[in-house]
């Protein structure tokens, strides 16, 4: 593990979590503005994630999940945006790769859809990463709906975390029998918090025989484009 890794599983192991002054009055004024414009707050809090997925931006992720707060599901497609991942080489080879993806016009994850009264959702990959998807996954069957890959079939609920500060979020679990997922999901577990309405930052964990590992984070939007 490097030296950057380590100093960032720290952070994630913290129970009290701390934010720079102007990190703290940016969501104060964000949650203002909510209040009285949420059509703005939505897109200046989308704004704000998309800066911290910059690499030099990650050590903030820890603070901003601790404040928000356990969200309502969303009721459909949600937009997704990858963060970063890390822990391991893999994680840390596959995070490249999204970049790259990104970079190539948008070929990899597209987000998260949930059914809210089911309690249930699954991940979408654009239409794109299909060979992609086959190459690494070639037993894995997707399905197809609306040019996307969808697959990664969870349950979702509200709960308490098992990850400092453990607060309540509403956990997305994969490790129901009935999904068959593949590889390492049925050991994952992603938690989601609500930054201002329906603007959701996300961490997915790994669990380990320790417990659970923070690995990395997400952002989602409801819905897909705002």
């Amino acid at each position: 593990m490097t030296t950057a890794q380590a100093s960032r599983r720290h952070a994630d192991t913290a129970s009290t979590p701390t934010g720079s002054a102007q990190d703290v009055a940016r969501l104060k004024k964000l949650r203002e503005l909510a209040a009285k414009n949420p059509r703005q707050a939505k897109a200046d809090a989308w704004a704000w994630l998309n800066e911290l997925v910059e690499p030099s931006e990650h050590h903030r992720l820890h603070w901003l999940f601790a404040q928000g707060t356990a969200p309502e599901a969303p009721d459909g497609d949600c937009e997704g945006i990858v963060m970063n991942l890390y822990g391991a080489l893999w994680l840390t080879g596959l995070d490249r790769l999204v970049r790259l993806g990104q970079l190539l016009g948008g070929i990899g994850w597209a987000g998260k859809s949930f059914d809210r009264k089911a309690g249930t959702g699954y991940n979408r990959l654009t239409g794109s990463s299909r060979p992609f998807a086959f190459l690494t996954l070639p037993r894995y069957k997707f399905e197809r709906i609306n040019g996307e890959l969808i697959g990664f079939h969870f349950y979702h609920s509200i709960e308490k975390s098992p990850i400092a500060p453990y607060g309540q979020v509403r956990s997305i679990r994969y490790d129901a029998p009935e999904h068959a997922n593949p590889l390492v999901m049925p050991r994952t577990r992603d938690e989601l918090v609500e930054i201002v309405p329906d603007v959701f930052l996300g961490r997915a964990a790994l669990r380990e025989k320790d417990g659970f590992k923070v690995v990395g984070y997400f952002g989602l939007r409801y819905p897909v484009g705002g």
